[in-house]
């Protein structure tokens, strides 16, 4: 851990714009759900994006394209004049859909329609919001699968991202692994704006094992970084196994939020579409 005096408090960060990835994913509900319930606690703006995917318009064009669907006897020729108007259909129907949460729970929003690579897309005008959520697919997958392009922002995004599955709907712990970095002390500020949404939450902060780094001198940073809120505050340290371990360890937390700074999940022996995928609790990742 890099020395730093207590008095050295990193600026908060604030969220006042939520951008939020649209499309027809059950997942992508998931994440417009906790988006707007996140801006309407946080005094926010929601944003929402439906990204038309350069990708697959440009793949209907060959003249080998074909489409194949559960219910159809065979597969049928592919048009890109048909993948533009199922994508149209989609944009209005993503549109409504935010249109409906944002107006009941009374939050300002807007929404655009974009053409590209669905990754380089989100990740440049996520560049102007304080915070981008996303559904962990773009299909009604298991949960054991993380989508390419959320993999894609995870991994490069330099906006904090948070990938859903689904809302817990019952008030849950907010998680945070905590190693002392100055990411971890952006994050335990922001995991601690969460925590506060619901009154009496607690927060529970994991830190290194005690083999790893100096416990004592990390458990005094957060009790400083979270002074306002120190009753509510867990902290306890990890054994060199859960450390090696973090999802299944978060896992077992019982959390109803995960934060991470982006640098744990950058080291983690497990690739990053792994220590997703075992996660069902959205993950909110923090560079």
């Amino acid at each position: 851990m890099t020395e730093r005096s207590t008095s050295q408090r990193p600026s908060v960060r604030t969220i006042h714009r939520i951008l939020v990835a649209l499309d027809a994913s059950p997942h992508s509900r998931e994440a417009l759900e906790l988006a707007v319930n996140l801006a309407a606690d946080l005094s926010a703006e929601v944003e929402g994006v439906f990204i038309e995917d350069a990708t697959a318009l440009r793949a209907a064009k060959l003249p080998f394209a074909q489409e194949v669907r559960s219910y159809q006897r065979g597969p049928q020729s592919l048009s890109d004049r048909r993948i533009e108007r199922q994508m149209r259909r989609q944009a209005e129907r993503a549109e409504d859909m935010l249109w409906r949460h944002a107006e009941h729970a009374d939050v300002p929003y807007s929404f655009r329609v974009l053409r590209g690579k669905v990754a380089e897309e989100l990740m440049a005008a996520a560049e102007a919001s304080d915070l981008l959520a996303l559904g962990k697919t773009s299909t009604a997958s298991s949960r054991r699968r993380l989508g390419s392009s959320a993999q894609a922002i995870v991994t490069k995004a330099s906006t904090p991202v948070l990938v859903v599955r689904r809302v817990l709907r019952m008030p849950l712990p907010v998680l945070i692994y905590y190693d002392g970095s100055e990411t971890a002390d952006a994050a335990l500020q922001l995991a601690v704006r969460l925590a506060r949404r619901v009154p009496n939450l607690p927060l529970k902060v994991l830190l290194p094992d005690d083999a790893a780094t100096d416990t004592e001198a990390l458990r005094e940073r957060v009790l400083d970084l979270c002074a306002d809120a120190t009753s509510l505050v867990q902290i306890r340290a990890l054994t060199p196994l859960e450390a090696s371990h973090l999802a299944p360890t978060a896992l077992k937390e019982d959390s109803g939020l995960v934060v991470l700074p982006a640098p744990v999940l950058d080291a983690q022996a497990s690739p990053v579409e792994q220590f997703l995928y075992e996660l069902d609790t959205p993950v909110l990742v923090v560079r």
